[in-house]
């Protein structure tokens, strides 16, 4: 441009150069006129197509970038993940608990009752073990009372009584003791033959009195009286300590909070058996409501995150794979087409994930460990960053069933 202007320049003086030099005024502003005109144009028409040129490389620059961004999508869709797959959605972090609920107080109660129940048939046991072995103890000191002289052999043989017959204080004494053995057998029977008859260990001279074809043998009729053995009662009663040791100690875990808290999925949930139960009810994962208590307990992955993943990946139980493989967790499954790891049962595959889930992603140094939370689970558990939020938001709604 510069170049252009500077020519104009020299033309316009070679102009002014050939005035003649007697010119008057007049003819000087017009040839200076002639000359601006001239500049004018000429930096006007420069502009004019440097403006054109900047608006061609900006149009060549949009079409450059538009062909990239077309490349890149293209890149995206033969190569390793479309846009959707590389979608996050942000996991909910709030931490949700429960300390009590009505189901709760009312599990709680009813507990309560049976362990009254038991304790007071626990108390109704020991009271017959005290009467068995009272009843021993009564029966051996009365043959010892009685047998114990030469004349044993009668000693417990009875006569029934006479008007005539005398009767002693040592007959009266043996009649209380009998009194006493009718009372502890609750025998009626015996309790009439204490009344009825006297016995040879009080008459030295029994033997001139007895009526060998109308006697009582008493020792006869004592060794077919009941003592109920000690020893099932005992059993029974270590029964019923171990029903309410184990009614309390679920009484204690239904006091305690229940916990799901997604940036930590390795803290136990504390749920019961009863929760879990309730939170599954109506859904076909609700059979097996106990093999998630019993995997947080046996492998300290939380319950209701096992639960989570569960709801997530079979659609609530009822996919193919959970009720054709009782694969509920999509456990080995890396693909549509992935046969997966399946087992005999839906509570054998959920003890395997929660095994694995410990082992490998909640543990520092397992193969998978990116940290407790869920989101650190699916970095390694599914492709996708909208797995973990799923996850958690099916977890949540199974803590709002409480």
């Amino acid at each position: 441009m510069r170049r252009r202007v500077m020519t104009a320049f020299m033309c316009a003086i070679m102009t002014m150069s050939v005035i003649p030099v007697n010119a008057d005024d007049t003819q000087v502003a017009k040839a200076q006129q002639e000359m601006e005109s001239t500049v004018k144009t000429e930096t006007t028409t420069e502009m004019s197509t440097q403006s054109t040129t900047k608006t061609e490389k900006k149009k060549t620059s949009r079409k450059k970038k538009t062909k990239i961004t077309k490349k890149k999508i293209s890149k995206d869709k033969n190569g390793k993940k479309s846009d959707n797959e590389e979608k996050v959605v942000p996991m909910p972090t709030q931490v949700i608990s429960k300390s009590s609920t009505q189901a709760m107080e009312r599990r709680i109660s009813s507990k309560q009752e049976k362990i009254a129940k038991l304790r007071k048939e626990k108390a109704k046991i020991f009271k017959q073990m005290k009467l068995e072995a009272k009843k021993e103890e009564t029966l051996k000191t009365f043959y010892e009372k009685y047998t114990a002289n030469s004349k044993a052999e009668i000693a417990l043989f009875g006569q029934e009584i006479t008007p005539a017959m005398k009767i002693s204080k040592k007959d009266e004494a043996m009649r209380d003791d009998l009194y006493e053995l009718a009372d502890l057998f609750g025998d009626k029977q015996l309790n009439t033959i204490a009344g009825k008859y006297v016995f040879g260990i009080n008459h030295p001279d029994f033997e001139t009195l007895l009526d060998k074809n109308d006697n009582f043998n008493l020792n006869q009729y004592l060794k077919n009286e009941k003592i109920l053995p000690v020893k099932p009662m005992q059993q029974k009663i270590a029964t019923i300590n171990k029903k309410i040791k184990q009614l309390k100690k679920d009484i204690s875990k239904e006091n305690q909070t229940r916990y799901f808290n997604p940036n930590n999925v390795s803290l136990l949930s504390h749920i019961t058996v009863d929760d879990a139960k309730q939170m599954l009810k109506g859904t076909a994962l609700y059979a097996d409501a106990k093999a998630y208590v019993k995997a947080e307990e046996k492998y300290h992955v939380n319950a209701v995150f096992l639960m989570g993943i569960a709801a997530h990946e079979s659609a609530w139980g009822t996919s193919r794979r959970a009720r054709e493989d009782n694969n509920l967790t999509g456990y080995g499954v890396t693909s549509d087409s992935a046969k997966g790891i399946n087992k005999a049962t839906k509570e054998e595959g959920l003890l395997t994930t929660a095994k694995t889930l410990h082992e490998k992603y909640l543990t520092a140094g397992g193969s998978y460990y990116a940290g407790t939370s869920a989101e650190d689970v699916n970095k390694h558990y599914c492709v996708g960053g909208e797995w973990a939020a799923a996850v958690v938001n099916d977890a949540y709604q199974l803590m709002n069933q409480l």
